[in-house]
């Protein structure tokens, strides 16, 4: 190797270098300056990284997305104001719900500018059972993504003697969904009628096409608040 060479060598090497220790440094900034993403339950927990990340591109590690389960709209309100009295209370939170239950939403004036409540479904899809309109994370995609899903289960594919077409005979695309499938299974006899909610979840993030509106909405909102809250890089 001539001693052009050599340098040349040492440029790139030097140059690489540089371009590793920059990326490892973005990663480690943005956890720092992380988006939290609270979730109601564990089926959003395992579809919500499917939807944004593979489905529409939001990049976890680059964003900085911490994505946590808050086990049930019950426990909305506390976890909002418990993130308040932490050290992480100034970094940006969505908080995803579903609007099953608006009683216990807090209402967006008296929450902090960093918190942001976003709705799942984020429009009314079904009739609930209390007479309002509404819906639950089941009800962001499209009913024929639920039915797939559920008919993808290890469960329902290890009992092929349940009819799939009698279930969409019967199935109610204005009532909520997951009860239908619970219901239809029971009047089947069989031992086993509620099916796992995250099995289901993932199916449906997974094979849905195109992502459902509400995950558009939810990947633009991110976009919005990292353009307004930029990863700082430390070196």
């Amino acid at each position: 190797m001539s001693d052009f060479e050599s340098i040349q060598y040492d440029v790139i090497q030097e140059e690489l270098a540089q371009e590793m220790q920059w990326d490892e440094a973005s990663k480690e900034s943005a956890l720092e300056q992380c988006i939290y993403l609270f979730v109601e339950g564990e089926s959003e927990e395992v579809a919500f990284r499917i939807l944004l990340e593979e489905g529409l591109g939001i990049n976890f590690s680059k964003y900085g997305i911490v994505i946590a389960n808050y086990n049930g709209i019950g426990n909305l309100k506390h976890v909002i104001r418990i993130m308040n009295q932490t050290l992480s209370h100034e970094r940006p939170m969505i908080f995803t719900f579903d609007d099953d239950d608006p009683s216990k939403v807090p209402l967006k004036n008296t929450l902090p500018s960093n918190v942001h409540l976003f709705k799942v479904p984020c429009k009314p899809t079904v009739t609930l059972p209390n007479g309002l309109q509404g819906g639950s994370f089941e009800e962001s995609f499209k009913s024929c993504d639920f039915i797939d899903a559920c008919f993808e289960t290890d469960f329902l594919k290890a009992n092929p003697q349940i009819s799939k077409q009698s279930f969409i005979n019967n199935f109610d695309k204005t009532k909520p969904f997951y009860t239908q499938i619970v219901k239809f299974l029971k009047q089947q006899g069989l031992s086993t009628y509620t099916l796992p909610k995250p099995e289901i979840a993932e199916n449906m993030a997974v094979s849905c096409t195109p992502e459902p509106d509400t995950y558009i909405k939810l990947a633009d909102l991110i976009e919005q608040i990292r353009t307004k809250y930029p990863v700082k890089v430390k070196i």
